[in-house]
This record gives structure tokens, sequence and C-alpha cells, in this order.
């Protein structure tokens, strides 16, 4: 009697692990729920809205991401280039200018939707601490070693391996606030920064 029931309480606790993983698996990826497609960028106009899903809910509430009303902010996703996954032993190249929005950042996050560790302690750029040139654009390197310039570090995720379900090592995030009619209402057209595979090793 009693191995029995010791044998029916560890499969319960391995069916709620399992159910556990498999949720926070489900409502991850609800945060690729981006459907417009604008270049490599993505793009979704039910994010922080009413109409968002109930996993794209639940996937900014589990990673904290794309919070902000649809009306006060617009997010841009990139996790590849030209059809290629974003990798961590490539160098990848972001070049932009000013784009119509109070403020705008450029951040990194693993593939988990969380910052990933870095000695610099580095995640964003945004358009009051990039370093540019004399006509106001501006390039970013991102890379997992040192650069000049504008370097955006990139390294592992912080959770485990066995937690991944994509095939990106980590994507790009854009985000506006208090963005223009074009990105409100065109977003799918808007000027967004051009996103460069350079080299990989």
């Amino acid at each position: 009697m009693l191995k029995t029931l010791s044998k029916l309480t560890a499969a319960a606790i391995i069916t709620l692990a399992l159910s556990a993983v498999l949720l926070a698996r489900t409502i991850g990826a609800g945060l690729s729920g981006m459907t417009l497609q604008n270049g490599d960028w993505t793009t979704s106009t039910a994010t922080g809205s009413e109409d968002a899903s109930l996993m794209l809910k639940a996937g900014v509430a589990l990673g904290g991401l794309l919070a902000s009303a649809q009306s006060d902010s617009m997010y841009y996703r990139l996790s590849a280039v030209d059809g290629e996954p974003l990798r961590l032993n490539c160098r990848y190249r972001i070049e932009g200018k000013d784009y119509d929005a109070n403020w705008w950042s450029v951040t990194a996050y693993g593939w988990d939707n969380y910052l990933m560790p870095n000695l610099p302690r580095r995640y964003s750029f945004n358009n009051e601490n990039l370093v540019r040139d004399t006509d106001g654009s501006w390039v970013i390197t991102v890379a997992a070693t040192a650069q000049p310039g504008n370097w955006l570090p990139i390294g592992p995720a912080g959770a485990p391996g066995w937690r991944k379900t994509t095939n990106h090592d980590f994507d790009l995030l854009l985000r506006l606030y208090t963005p223009g009619e074009a990105y409100l209402n065109t977003p799918m057209s808007a000027p967004l920064p051009r996103v460069i595979r350079e080299d990989c090793q």
C-alpha cells in the first residue's frame, strides 16, 4: 500500500512539473505572436490593447515586456536577418537615425525574453545616449566581444538551455514611446533601423 502511494505521489509530482514546463513554454511563445511585418522587424497592433490574445497578455505579465498601452507606445521585434536567426557567434550592425517618438530605444534580449548577463552591464541604447555621426545618424554593433563605438553586448541567456523553444539565440526590441502617426496607423511601412549581419565565427 505504501509503495503504491509513493508511486502515485511521484507520478503526480512529475505530471505537475511537466505541466508547469509546458505552460511556461506556451506563455513564452505568446510574446512572439507579433504578425505584422516591416522588413525583418515584426510588430502587432494588438499589443497593449484589449484585443491582445490571452497568451500574449500572459507573456507580457510573465516577461514584463510590451506592457504599455498601444496608444502610448509601439514595439518592434527582430529575431532574424534575411531569414537567418540571430546567433551569438555573429556580429550585427544596426544603422539608424532619429524616429518620430518622444523616446525610443533598442534592447537585446535572450531567447528567454530576459536581459542577457554581460560584464559591461549594458543592455540597450536610446535616443539620448547614442554616439552619433555629424549628420545625426548612428550605428550600433551587436556582438559577444568588445567593439568600438556603440557596442551592445550579447551572451548566453540566463535560463537553462532545456527551456529553449526558439530558433534564435536572442532578439532585438525597438521601443517607441508616444510614437508618431506612421507607427500607429501604418506600422508595416514606418521607418525603422536597418540590421545587417556582418560576419559569423
